[in-house]
């Protein structure tokens, strides 16, 4: 924009008494000492500019509540910020900003401030005078500390202090949606105040299909041994692993998984970020028989950037083909694949070292801790019981100078994400014991999982009296078998029997895998889902959710008939094909309706996995043998009002309307478009709150209030548009 259009705009709005004005993307390099006459403005956007000095002018416009200076090149914010009262919102993300002026605390109206992506290395004192701040974004800044006067922002709601050059780990820094502002600072000021003694812990989590040799490997690295008679893991064994990096001792909690099928579905639960992953294979299998894949879209998707190492074991009897530089290619978390004996030795010390290397490269592992922290830490893991009421785990805070319920709340959120503790003090069912020996926990549950009698004798189906048999009674006394078992309903691995609560209950797990025969599905409204990988926790967790509906106890490991209303539904998964099959009979309208209430299980079982690729795929009708075809690419087909397409493999239309409507009526396809579209730009909207424009964030929420409103909407008429139907049926 020359500097003549800008001027006319200028001039123009002036003569409009504009209260806004948007010059974003302009190509600006300065601002026009004009820019002052535009005394009503309320709003000004400068976004994506190439600013690299506020003229003094700007400062007369004193009704001004938001300014975005987002993306520019402002070095220095001059001190006359102060006269700009008003303002409610302020965007200096993306500048080159290395300080504020103290005068920035007069701004006491201000309710989002935005420093994200700038050079800062301090903050003046005067923020802490910004009593409404709501939101304060500093992250991807260069700071080394913070004022204490921050504690005094007591309506303070997001705090982002993440990327920063500051100690704080990232279980403390995210322990809510944007962090809990009390809790970052109470641990801040902590470290401050107190003595403090590095992390220098980290975890370590090996995986793999069972008989390829983990413990065996771990034992080979930790304590140099190699039993060739080792017996399988049944749950999981922790280690401490402790040796020296850069002249510092490091521990290594080692988290050793039994690799039997059965107890992947617990995995979920215990596989977590900032954690370095040992994959190990069987070198005399190929890829398929090791699941490499699949292990390797497991850890990616609960796991997120953590690095892996993959180990070939067993390499003295054949050497480990697999494709190394095509998986390092789509699997950039692979750090390493290395070969290993653990009957010879071979290529363990190799392993050491790269597991030393890669340690030594893990975010925040010698960030410091409070010394009261650290010394409740090591009191906890040296206690013999395998758990104790959370009124005792305050009871230890207490006599440790921990007195604050923020920190006690905090501090054990912070060991549960380490793996040294478990718990669950935010679940009602589980309110009566709360710090938990992690070993406990799971070997309780997997020794449940594993019972023999179970599965041959009881067809999955548990006693609450058979547990006397199954646990040990000295670790798991009758008291707290319960307890175990609504550990494994929050798991959603069992459910209550139907007039059985709390005694007799259903692990889809442990059921037969032989499908019943199930009748005749052939006009019956299909549906599948088919994965990249198929979690195995998948179609159970499926099962024990909708468990009220199960028909005539017709439900085997991979599979389960459910009914509800006067519809009848066939689910299944093939783990071979990695599909799930849905078949739905009944009235039109009502398999269609019956159809939603199935996908919106399996959509919420699929957000508890980050990264699950699955797709919703429609069968063509009379013919089975032509790939069922993409549902979001027919309502793409929908939208831009083509009315037939010919799929691969035939040579005949088929209409988009018809495949659809066999699905959900038109109207309701209208308002989930609609609802797509809000879903969309709400998910927009949060990302721009949290990594680019939070300092708008009373303009966000107001869009955001706008299209909740548009979904409730939507949804509403969806509902009534299918009663009114349902009533016409009638």
């Amino acid at each position: 924009m020359t500097n003549e259009e800008l001027l006319q705009i200028i001039k123009q709005a002036v003569l409009e008494e504009a209260t806004e004005l948007d010059l974003s993307g302009s190509n600006l390099t300065a601002l026009p000492p004009e820019i002052g006459q535009l005394i009503n403005l309320s709003k000004l956007s400068l976004r994506l500019n190439r600013i690299t000095k506020l003229p003094r002018e700007i400062f007369q416009l004193t009704n001004l509540k938001r300014l975005y200076l987002y993306s520019n090149q402002l070095t220095t914010l001059p001190p006359e910020i102060d006269q700009l009262t008003n303002l409610s919102e302020l965007d200096l993300s993306d500048n080159q900003l290395t300080t504020l002026p103290s005068e920035v605390g007069e701004l006491t109206n201000l309710e989002a401030l935005d420093l994200r992506r700038n050079q800062l290395t301090t903050l003046p004192s005067e923020v802490g005078q910004l009593v409404n701040l709501r939101v304060l974004d500093l992250r991807h800044n260069q700071l080394t500390a913070l004022p204490p006067e921050l504690a005094q922002l007591t309506q303070l709601r997001t705090l982002d202090i993440r990327e920063t050059a500051l100690p704080i780990p990232p279980e403390v820094l995210e322990l809510h949606t944007w962090g809990d502002p009390a809790a970052i600072l109470n641990y801040y000021l902590q470290l401050q105040q107190e003595q403090t003694r590095p992390l220098n812990e980290a975890k370590m989590i090996v995986v793999g299909q069972g008989n390829v040799g983990k413990t065996s490997l771990v034992k080979r690295l930790i304590e140099g041994v190699f039993n060739p008679h080792e017996r399988k893991t049944e749950g999981i064994q922790i280690h401490s692993w402790q040796f020296p990096v850069k002249e510092q001792t490091i521990r290594l909690n080692v988290w050793d998984f039994g690799g039997q099928e059965i107890m992947h579905a617990t995995h979920q639960f215990f596989l977590t970020k900032r954690s370095l992953y040992l994959l190990v294979l069987n070198a005399r299998q190929d890829e398929d028989e090791n699941r490499l894949e699949y292990w390797l879209k497991i850890i990616q998707s609960f796991g997120g950037d953590s690095p892996i190492i993959i180990v070939g074991n067993q390499v003295d009897q054949q050497p480990l083909d697999i494709d190394r530089r095509g998986l390092q290619t789509k699997y950039p978390q692979i750090k390493a694949i290395v070969e290993t004996s653990c009957e010879t030795g071979e290529g363990i010390d190799a392993l050491r070292s790269l597991i030393t290397q890669e340690v030594d490269t893990l975010e925040h592992i010698y960030d410091p801790l409070p010394l009261s922290w650290f010394m409740l830490k090591q009191q906890l893991e040296a206690i013999e019981h395998d758990y104790i009421p959370y009124t005792e785990y305050q009871q230890l805070c207490n006599a440790q100078g921990i007195t604050d319920e923020l920190s006690q709340t905090t501090l054990v959120g912070f060991l549960h994400d380490l793996g040294i503790v478990l718990n669950f003090c935010d679940d009602p069912r589980l309110e009566d014991t709360h710090v938990l020996n992690p070993q406990w926990v799971t070997n309780g549950v997997y020794r449940i999982l594993n019972d023999r009698q179970l599965i041959t004798e009881h067809r999955g189906i548990l006693e609450r009296s058979h547990l006397t048999r199954i646990l040990d009674r000295s670790r798991y006394p009758r008291s707290k078998h319960l307890f175990i078992i609504d550990m494994m309903q929050k798991f959603e691995l069992c459910f209550d029997l139907e007039g059985f609560h709390d005694q007799k209950f259903l692990l889809p797990d442990l059921l037969t895998k032989e499908e019943p025969y199930t009748g005749d599905w052939h006009d019956a409204l299909p549906f599948q889902y088919h994965y990249k990988v198929l979690p195995t926790s998948i179609i159970s967790r499926f099962i024990v959710r909708m468990n009220d509906k199960i028909h005539q106890h017709t439900y085997w490991r991979n599979g389960v008939v459910l009914a509800y209303e006067n519809n009848i539904a066939l689910i299944k998964a093939d783990r071979e094909d990695k599909k799930i099959f849905i078949r739905v009979t009944g009235t039109e309208h009502g398999r269609r309706r019956f159809l939603t209430v199935i996908r919106a299980q399996f959509a919420a079982i699929h957000q508890t996995i980050p990264s699950l690729d699955v797709k919703e795929k429609i069968p063509l009708p009379h013919h089975p043998e032509i790939e069922p075809i993409d549902y979001q690419h027919l309502l793409a087909l929908e939208e831009v009002e083509e009315t037939s397409f010919i799929p691969t493999g035939l040579k005949e239309r088929v209409s988009v309307k018809q495949l659809l409507d066999g699905i959900e009526p038109e109207r309701v396809r209208a308002n989930q478009i609609v609802e797509e579209n809000a879903i969309q730009a709400l998910a927009i909207i949060e990302r721009q709150l949290q990594e680019k424009v939070s300092a708008q964030t009373t303009e966000l929420e107001m869009y955001q209030k706008l299209l909740k409103a548009k979904l409730l909407e939507s949804k509403r008429a969806t509902r009534l548009d299918t009663e009114t139907k349902n009533e016409d049926a009638e």
